[in-house]
């Protein structure tokens, strides 16, 4: 028997770019060369369980991956016409600009006697298009009866999805990496939508006196492993550890295809939630990095900036502003139409300038 062994060692995986495929050297082998090829697939693997009990169209979706920066999972149910829907989807959350995702993937249903039934796909997921694709599969997979005659063993089945990425645009790339492959410089698991950021309690007790009070307080859960945060996106919180743990905070680009190390958590997209972040926790140093990249940065109005500055209580955020205030024209093109909402210090401001214009 003619055998032999290819070994490739892949370097900076987590530099890998979207569009490029890797290859080891050429080896000879019995007169062929032989090369190994690193590219985009991932599987997803879901075991269902007491499938007897599913109920006719309740959806069931397996547990939220992240593969690439993107979150995928898989949905199934039974239909009342008693036939297998089956999904797979991608997630990508708070994302203004276009993004696409082409794709080739198979979904698979298994059985424990070996038999396998396969649906191939080629999909583009995205929002580029007219429509927005975030799902694709087949509505009529496979009639219930024969699932449960073929595929159900001792009252479960293992779907899978087996995906091949082939091109992506508009998909950003995490600076700092939260997710279970930091846990051994952990300490705490902080769930937000059901995505896990393993995380260190002294350091978030260093940055935020909320998080100083909810980790090493009198609260229960300060003994907890796991603690669940509600009511904020998982895409905010990223961006909001990211400038925390002091990634490169100010930049002005607006619309970036790839997010590189060496470019800016901020941009006009992400920027409202970073902020509503750092305020909520009383994140110092973050509402600091906020304040700097309205000041040098963006390019929001005026009086978009001085809204934030009240709203914020950004103090030399609103100095700066007014001190851009020369002309009358200046000040219309700040005030709103109801004086009673502005902040009183930014409108006596106002007030004192127009004064010592006339």
């Amino acid at each position: 028997m003619k055998e032999f062994v290819l070994t490739h060692v892949v370097k900076n995986v987590s530099s890998m770019k979207e569009k490029e495929s890797h290859f080891s050297d050429v080896e000879e082998h019995f007169g062929v060369g032989w090369s190994i090829a690193v590219m985009k697939e991932f599987v997803l693997t879901h075991v269902v369980e007491n499938v007897s009990s599913l109920k006719e169209n309740e959806p069931h979706f397996s547990d939220v991956e992240e593969h690439f920066g993107v979150g995928w999972k898989l949905k199934f149910y039974r239909r009342s016409d008693y036939r297998l829907s089956f999904y797979l989807f991608c997630e990508i959350p708070c994302n203004n600009g276009n993004w696409s995702i082409s794709t080739n993937f198979k979904l698979k249903l298994l059985s424990a006697t070996g038999k396998t039934l396969v649906k191939p796909a080629t999909v583009v997921f995205g929002n580029s298009s007219k429509e927005k694709v975030d799902s694709w599969g087949f509505m009529s997979c496979l009639e219930w009866s024969i699932l449960e005659k073929d595929y159900v063993v001792d009252d479960t089945v293992t779907l899978e999805a087996h995906v091949k990425i082939e091109k992506m645009i508009g998909i950003e790339k995490k600076l700092r990496d939260f997710s279970e492959s930091a846990e051994e410089i952990s300490d705490v698991v902080l769930i937000v939508d059901n995505q896990k950021f393993y995380v260190s309690k002294l350091f978030l007790a260093g940055q935020s006196s909320y998080f100083k009070a909810l980790l090493c307080g009198k609260f229960q859960e300060s003994e907890k492993s796991e603690i669940t945060l509600t009511d904020i996106n998982p895409i905010d919180f990223q961006n909001f550890l990211e400038i925390l743990h002091g990634e490169p905070a100010i930049n002005g680009n607006d619309k970036i295809e790839f997010r590189k190390k060496n470019q800016s958590v901020f941009t006009e997209n992400t920027f409202d939630g970073i902020l509503q972040l750092a305020d909520m926790y009383d994140a110092k140093t973050v509402i600091r990095q906020c304040e700097k990249y309205l000041m040098q940065e963006s390019d929001r109005t005026l009086k978009e900036k001085l809204k934030i500055s009240a709203k914020y209580n950004l103090k030399y955020l609103r100095d700066k502003c007014l001190l851009k205030i020369e002309t009358v024209e200046d000040i219309r093109s700040v005030v709103s139409g109801d004086l009673t909402k502005m902040n009183p210090l930014v409108l006596a401001a106002l007030l004192q300038k127009c004064l010592s214009l006339h």
